[in-house]
């Protein structure tokens, strides 16, 4: 089916709509909206469920928000209005159906994820209003917005409309990708935390230099690149940008001495003060300042 565009959003004037896939595989199987309210935000849109329905939610409570598909076959959703909230969050009655997102769209999103969507495998590779990268601009929190999905690749400036995100926890974490694109986080000014972002993407064979040069707000690496078994060596400088940082526990932690860690770990254990950094480097031996490093931080 046909994917509209620009269409009439429940607030007046024109917006892109949020479109995503799912498929559904049995009769009379029924899918929910995962929506909440955020703050004071509360959801106020239209939804067309590719089925010659649709319906206005006006509430994260909406009984709407629960669609049955009489038939089994895929199915793209659009929602124009106002989504504050829309997290998967993981839930195994769900989390199966998803399979791409179309188009970000223009619903004033505070927060999103797909966690635990392994089946999810596209997503919009244009910046462009068509597909709305810069419809995530007023994204705040992108805690496991792709974790454990099944996305290999991520696309060049996803984030560079994100510039108000301050928590990626998780964000990335357990996914499949080998490669982060050069300037990722540039725009993401706002960031505090990036705790576990990475954490067990084992297929992750390089991080570009400079990747954190821009977020010198940021206070916490904790498990940023825990157990990346396959990245080749730290980049030079890579944390000289983020003096603020409180926390580097189990940073760049192994489970195991088989891991492809090389070159020298960055001497952070010599700031003032300084900050955590138990496990930082654990099991990384190959490292070739590994001996100097202080025994709480390996």
């Amino acid at each position: 089916m046909g994917i509209a565009r620009r269409l009439t959003s429940v607030t007046g004037g024109e917006l892109e709509s949020f479109i995503f896939r799912i498929v559904t595989t049995s009769s009379n199987q029924t899918y929910e909206l995962p929506i909440a309210d955020y703050g004071s935000t509360t959801p106020n849109f239209t939804v067309k469920w590719d089925d010659g329905s649709e319906n206005l939610i006006q509430s994260s409570s909406d009984v709407n928000k629960l669609h049955t598909y009489a038939s089994a076959g895929t199915y793209d959703i659009e929602l124009n209005g106002v989504v504050p909230s829309f997290k998967v969050d993981n839930n195994s009655s769900y989390r199966g159906l998803y399979t791409a997102v179309l188009s970000w769209g223009q619903t004033s999103f505070r927060t999103l994820n797909f966690h635990g969507c392994s089946n999810l495998t596209s997503l919009p590779t244009s910046s462009g209003s068509a597909t709305g990268h810069d419809g995530l601009s007023t994204i705040f929190n992108l805690d496991n917005f792709l974790r454990s999905t099944g996305v290999t690749s991520l696309p060049t400036g996803l984030l560079d409309y994100m510039v108000n995100v301050t928590s990626f926890v998780d964000s990335f974490s357990f996914m499949s990708i080998s490669s982060i694109p050069s300037g990722f986080f540039d725009n993401c000014t706002q960031a505090l935390s990036f705790n576990s972002t990475f954490n067990q993407c084992f297929s992750l064979s390089a991080i570009p230099s400079g990747l954190f040069d821009n977020n010198t707000s940021v206070t916490n690496f904790s498990s940023t690149f825990k157990s990346c078994t396959s990245i080749g060596s730290i980049p030079t400088g890579l944390f000289d940008n983020n003096t603020s940082v409180t926390t580097f526990f189990s940073v760049f932690r192994m489970p195991t001495t088989s891991n492809s860690l090389t070159g020298n770990a960055p001497e952070l254990w010599t700031r003032n003060p300084v900050p955590l950094g138990l496990y930082a480097f654990r099991n990384a031996t190959g490292l070739g300042n590994y001996a100097s490093i202080p025994a709480n931080w390996k």
